[in-house]
């Protein structure tokens, strides 16, 4: 079964899938250097020794994915970890993994706020557990300011979801000790759980055969992203440079929609993962289109763009930033004179599923 989520680009992503500790160390202080690039080098110490303690317990509790966000409240630093976990289930159904989730949870953190509640997900209302509760922990002496080892409160929301292969159990989990900021991660942790979605291995079957990033209409775009689709668009009419037109407007303003990408729609995830713009160019000579596609294609592959497809003076296919960017597709429709032009943002989606070695 393949899953997938979305979580704000603000999150860090932490290397808990792989057992190698020397490239684990090497992924979290790049991390670490990113996040904080303007630390001192005692700060980033602390953040690598905090994360690479969580780092462990997480790959011990059997996380598939975890990330951290550290922000800035007014000058006021914050930070939260989410992580996601997968549980086997051994014949046992959804309804009834609920059910004991609940018992056990209950049993366990008899002080917590312990219910069975109704989530919107990308694929619609989907029954789970909810724990919400304290999860206080010890911060090494590395990691203290103080030098001395210490005990920090930390807020904890917990949700259990048995995905309907009745084989699995996902949690989603929020921490985090800056109980002043917890409405906020409470908002943003639900946000998080409603982008949710799956599909079955005959879904995703039946979903390649029909691959290609299809509309979500009740989808509202990022304006973020809106921007960066209509620049891309501004920077791909410099580089068609036909001569004698202005096509400015049509490009800078293009419609944008919420759109699946074709590699998740091809897992048979259908929630929206991105956004695109599709704009065209009409009334021009098929010959005058054809250099221009061969203008477009050159120019970007000198700004490092990758070449997904070419057919020379009909089409290109390229992505940004080693296919992890943007994408554009430039098509001219012979004896139409008409060039149709297809922007499409990064997918957002995080996507855990057979053939990452994860699920199935």
């Amino acid at each position: 079964m393949h899953v997938g989520w979305i979580l704000p680009p603000f999150f860090h992503e932490l290397p808990v899938e792989t057992d190698d500790v020397d490239e684990a160390g090497e992924q979290l202080l790049a991390t670490v250097q990113q996040v904080l690039p303007g630390g001192t080098d005692d700060d980033r110490f602390r953040m690598f020794v905090t994360y690479a303690g969580l780092l462990d317990e997480l790959r011990d509790a059997g996380a598939v994915y975890a990330g951290f966000c550290n922000l800035d409240f007014d000058g006021r630093p914050s930070t939260a970890t989410v992580a996601v976990y997968r549980m086997p289930l051994d014949r046992i159904t959804a309804e009834d993994a609920l059910s004991a989730a609940l018992t056990g949870l209950q049993r366990a953190y008899p002080d917590d706020d312990v219910r069975i509640s109704t989530l919107p997900s990308g694929i619609g209302d989907t029954k789970a557990v909810v724990r919400i509760g304290n999860a206080p922990f010890t911060l090494a002496a590395e990691a203290s300011p103080s030098g001395e080892p210490v005990e920090v409160p930390r807020g904890q929301i917990q949700v259990y979801i048995p995905l309907p292969n009745d084989a699995d159990l996902l949690v989603f989990e929020l921490s985090t000790p800056c109980m002043e900021d917890w409405d906020f991660y409470s908002e943003l942790f639900a946000t998080i759980v409603r982008t949710l979605d799956w599909a079955t291995e005959e879904e995703a079957e039946l979903a390649a055969v029909l691959s290609g990033a299809q509309p979500v209409p009740e989808a509202v775009p990022d304006p973020a992203v809106v921007r960066a689709l209509h620049s891309r668009s501004h920077r791909i009419l410099e580089a068609l440079a036909i001569p004698g037109r202005t096509d400015e407007e049509n490009a800078t303003s293009a419609a944008v929609t919420c759109v699946t990408c074709a590699d998740c729609r091809a897992k048979g995830l259908e929630s929206a993962c991105t956004a695109r713009a599709h704009w065209q160019i009409e009334g021009v000579e098929d010959v005058l289109l054809a250099a221009a596609v061969g203008r477009l294609a050159r120019t970007f592959q000198g700004e490092g763009w990758t070449t997904l497809s070419e057919n020379p003076g009909e089409s290109v296919a390229l992505a940004e930033a080693e296919g992890s960017g943007h994408r554009v597709n430039a098509t001219l429709i012979p004896g139409r004179q008409r060039l149709v032009i297809e922007v499409v943002a990064p997918c957002t989606r995080i996507v855990r599923g057979p053939g990452d070695s994860i699920f199935g």
